[in-house]
């Protein structure tokens, strides 16, 4: 599946934003983009929604307390969100109050590094941890600068069902890493993220969804249909 991040400074951008690309699978909501955080407006959706409040530290628009992106997570969780998205270094005390909130809706545990691709042992370390602490989806994105990092990322889907029986989203950064967005589908991971349009990135070397989209028809061999 592909979803589409969607960072707009209102919610009407964001709606509208979303409506005009139904070739996304599901939608993440950037919170930390919104200049007024709202959740309920974005109900009900044709679409599965990942809501997110992305720390500074971790990519995200602004800087914003701990205490208040989870009020705002537990708000998702209540409308009826799919996923909401909250970074593994919050702790363990944050993610099991977070954890206390959610009833259908699934908790995503990230790890984000925009500097480097950690050894994969640690990687390993960090999905183990994601595991233990009661995530559903498990998230690995790190900056790729060569295609052994990217494999590295890439294995860690694979290792991760085979050992922890663990769903993990896992890909490469950086324009080095942009073809990991495409085969980390084919590898198992659950989703993949995509720009709604070049120059809607939320992160570096995403890629545009019907680009994306394109890429994955012609791995599977519909190559008329992209």
């Amino acid at each position: 599946m592909i979803c589409v991040s969607v960072a707009q400074s209102t919610v009407e951008g964001a709606r509208g934003l979303m409506a005009s690309h139904r070739e996304a699978d599901l939608f993440e909501v950037r919170l930390d983009a919104l200049n007024d955080p709202a959740v309920a407006p974005f109900f009900p959706s044709p679409k599965p929604l990942i809501f997110t409040f992305r720390a500074e530290e971790e990519g995200g628009f602004r800087r914003f307390p701990l205490e208040g992106r989870l009020h705002w997570l537990k708000e998702a969780a209540k409308q009826g969100a799919a996923f909401v998205d909250l970074e593994l270094a919050s702790g363990p005390e944050a993610i099991s109050e977070l954890r206390a909130h959610l009833e259908k809706t699934r908790l995503i545990l990230s790890y984000h590094n925009f500097h480097k691709t950690p050894g994969r042992d640690y990687l390993r370390d960090k999905v183990k941890e994601m595991a233990e602490l009661g995530a559903s989806v498990g998230k690995v994105v790190c900056l790729v600068r060569e295609p052994r990092e990217g494999l590295d990322l890439l294995s860690l889907i694979l290792w991760a069902r085979r050992h922890l029986d663990f769903p993990l989203v896992a890909f490469g950064m950086g324009p080095a890493g942009r073809w990991t967005r495409a085969v980390s589908l084919l590898l198992g991971a659950p989703f993949t993220f995509a720009a709604p349009y070049a120059g809607a990135e939320t992160a570096p070397g995403q890629l545009a969804v019907r680009d994306l989209r394109q890429v994955l028809d012609i791995f599977k061999g519909d190559r008329n249909e992209a």
